[in-house]
């Protein structure tokens, strides 16, 4: 290829990454913008010409007026008037989504530790220890993992319901801390640590803990530290678990409370979206490096 022709492919090839990367940033960050915009505005720019909107300003004499007929317009990333009031509305007024918030810390962060330790311990044995049947199981773990979510939803339920665990947090704790795709993911790396490092370390010290605290996590480090980012977004996310599974509604995750915040109030959507997508953005820029490597070494 000639040197004019590879200069204008990776012109074109950078010009598509960043198109791209606006495409799926430009929500984020107009979310983000966004909830920094006052109740009137956000009024005035997202309902539509024909619906009364149920917001109320507060004028200068403290006396509140109904606002109605706003006419939509378009999307804007630059607030006019900057203000936080929509972070005081769903953090102290409407408290009940910060109680779902830890809801979710509580939910999303049990499952991620619990997963992460048996995935570990399991991913060791499948890649390291030979045992009869060994291939034969894993398979069946692939198998397992390549289903579709909803299809365990019914047999979950039934085993849920028959040990009286339905309406608590052991109801989804339990089938999220036994999910496939962790041992898939930690066996595909575990694979490439060397075996001379675990003779070594088995020759040294018999302990079992010893071989994990020396060996087995130190070389996996990156792997555990993708696995447990990608558990934790996967469980923050949940919808259909504790929609079916619990029936009390102060249980339920903020994963369930966005629609209800867009339905019962849209002037807090945004705050109430930021809230919610904050802990995931922080962890994939925070650990991004161990995750992309992590990704990379599992040979996937």
């Amino acid at each position: 290829m000639a040197p004019g022709a590879a200069v204008v492919t990776r012109v074109i090839r950078y010009a598509l990454i960043v198109i791209l990367a606006a495409v799926f940033f430009f929500p984020v960050a107009a979310t983000i913008t966004n909830s920094f915009m006052t109740v009137t505005e956000i009024g005035e720019r997202y309902a539509s010409g024909n619906q009364d909107i149920q917001a109320f300003v507060q004028t200068g004499e403290g006396e509140n007026t109904q606002v109605g007929k706003i006419v939509k317009k378009s999307v804007s990333l630059i607030p006019l008037r900057i203000t936080l009031s929509q972070y005081y509305t769903v953090l102290i007024e409407e408290y009940k989504y910060l109680n779902m918030f830890w809801n979710s810390v509580k939910l999303s962060a049990g499952i991620t530790v619990l997963h992460v330790f048996i995935a570990i311990i399991t991913a060791y044995v499948f890649a390291k220890v030979e045992f009869r049947g060994r291939d034969i199981i894993f398979f069946i773990y692939i198998v397992v993992m390549m289903m579709p979510f909803q299809v365990t939803l019914l047999p979950n339920y039934i085993l849920v319901r028959s040990l009286n665990l339905l309406d608590t947090y052991y109801s989804i704790l339990l089938p999220g801390i036994f999910a496939p795709f962790g041992v898939f993911l930690m066996r595909q790396f575990m694979k490439y640590i060397p075996d001379e490092m675990i003779e070594a370390a088995v020759l040294e010290s018999d302990s079992v803990k010893d071989l994990f605290i020396t060996v087995i996590i130190p070389m996996a480090k990156p792997g555990i530290i993708a696995l447990t980012v990608l558990t934790f977004a996967e469980n923050w996310n949940m919808v259909e678990q504790p929609l079916i599974y619990l029936s009390d509604a102060l249980k339920h995750p903020l994963s369930l409370a966005l629609n209800s915040i867009i339905k019962s109030n849209n002037a807090i959507a945004f705050a109430g979206s930021v809230i919610y997508m904050m802990p995931i953005i922080i962890l994939f820029l925070y650990f991004e490096e161990y995750i992309i490597q992590g990704l990379e070494n599992s040979k996937l």
